[in-house]
């Protein structure tokens, strides 16, 4: 038997998810839970710290006949005043990985109570938005106390970008063409986020990305094969300005304001297309979102690209591949092919720190992340043991105060 996390640290006031596993059994039933120490456990696996840290606590779990396993959680405040962090949001268990910028050591977790998508920052107001199925969850990063929206019906939340003045939006990967595929939020006065605006998009809106301050912002359309460019205005509402057609499945998305480009990952499979699969890079000129290039090849033809990060400044292109398991890396605006990053199982959406040239990546199979340094394209930082099934990572350059 294996329980996971074996050490962990979770923030004061929160819970946080503990799993075990059997072997030739899978997540095991009829699991006998036990707590040494303080706080709370539920035979769910679920422990609650105490409000107060710090403490120490040990987490045993047994499926009888001997067969047990023990690990040992530790009560941590929120981390100190102006840290930068790194966020890792993981679906298997709603799980919040936190950890310090360039180092990558663990500050704590939380878990949610909901399985959780994409993940933003607004430094500005110390918040990170998260989905949450059909919630988004605004965590306050100076308490590291967490607070949900109220649910929306027949809404899955998928993937949030913080905007300007506050607003943030988050696609319903639930959503029909011509349906509010798109919510805008924004943080109230007691960290509650509250619906402001909606706005239609195509079937399955998935992948989004920010620009000009978060006063412009794209949406692909995973089942339209659709790119989407939206204006946000002073009362958070969102106007469609322009819609580009894409390949097979648009998933991830980064737009260049210096080279007026907008880059979207096509996670196309012969399941879809069969022999016309065309997995790939597409390039759209802004603001038209008319094709400025062929479709650029990003790997293998099972490659499934998937997620996408700009460093502006180094002028590199980063673009995960799923099918293969690695990073590939272009010359912007040339579009050359410049070098290949091995990543973990599955590597998922990139996320750039482009103040400090780091890019991290998570790997949802590995459950771990990757740091590479996206001027050199040398790996800082591989197989760092994070949550069950990293998806999203975000940055938060500011810290606390």
């Amino acid at each position: 038997m294996l329980l996971s996390p074996q050490r962990a640290a979770v923030f004061a006031g929160n819970s946080l998810r503990f799993s075990a596993m059997t072997s030739g059994l899978g997540s095991a039933a009829g699991l006998r839970w036990t707590l040494v120490g303080p706080g709370s456990l539920d035979q769910k696996g679920l422990y609650r710290a105490p409000e107060v840290a710090p403490s120490l606590a040990n987490v045993v779990v047994s499926a009888g006949s001997g067969i047990a396993d023990a690990a040992s959680v530790q009560t941590v405040s929120a981390p100190p005043a102006g840290s930068r962090l790194i966020l890792t949001s993981c679906f298997d268990t709603g799980t919040i990985d936190v950890r310090r910028a360039g180092d990558l050591g663990q500050l704590g977790a939380l878990t949610l109570g909901a399985q959780t998508g994409g993940i933003s920052i607004d430094d500005v107001g110390h918040t990170a938005l998260l989905a949450a199925e059909s919630r988004v969850v605004a965590l306050d990063m100076r308490r590291m106390r967490a607070r949900a929206s109220a649910p929306l019906r027949n809404v899955r939340f998928s993937q949030v970008a913080a905007l300007t003045s506050g607003f943030y939006a988050a696609t319903d990967n639930n959503a029909e063409a011509g349906a509010p595929g798109v919510r805008i939020f924004r943080v109230n006065r007691y960290g509650v986020p509250v619906l402001v605006s909606s706005a239609g998009a195509g079937e399955t809106p998935e992948g989004l990305a920010a620009m000009d301050g978060g006063r412009t912002f794209f949406v692909t359309n995973i089942n339209s094969n659709s790119v989407m460019m939206f204006g946000l205005d002073a009362f958070g509402r969102a106007r469609l300005e322009s819609t580009g057609r894409t390949g097979a499945r648009p998933f991830g998305v980064a737009a260049d304001p210096i080279h007026h480009l907008l880059f979207v990952a096509d996670n196309d499979t012969a399941t879809i297309s069969g022999a016309r699969s065309a997995p790939g890079l597409e390039v759209f000129a802004l603001p038209s979102l008319k094709r400025a290039k062929p479709m650029i090849t990003t790997g293998s033809a099972t490659s499934l690209p998937l997620g996408v990060a700009l460093d502006a400044k180094a002028a590199h292109l980063f673009v995960t591949n799923e099918g293969d398991g690695n990073v590939a890396v272009f010359s912007v605006p040339s579009m050359r092919r410049i070098a290949t990053l091995a990543a973990g199982l599955t590597p998922w959406l990139p996320a750039l720190d482009e103040r400090h040239h780091f890019l991290y990546v998570p790997n949802a199979r590995s459950n771990t992340i990757s740091m590479y340094d996206s001027k050199s394209l040398k790996a800082l930082s591989t197989d760092v043991p994070v949550c069950a099934y990293p998806t999203s990572i975000a940055i938060s350059n500011v810290g606390s105060s």
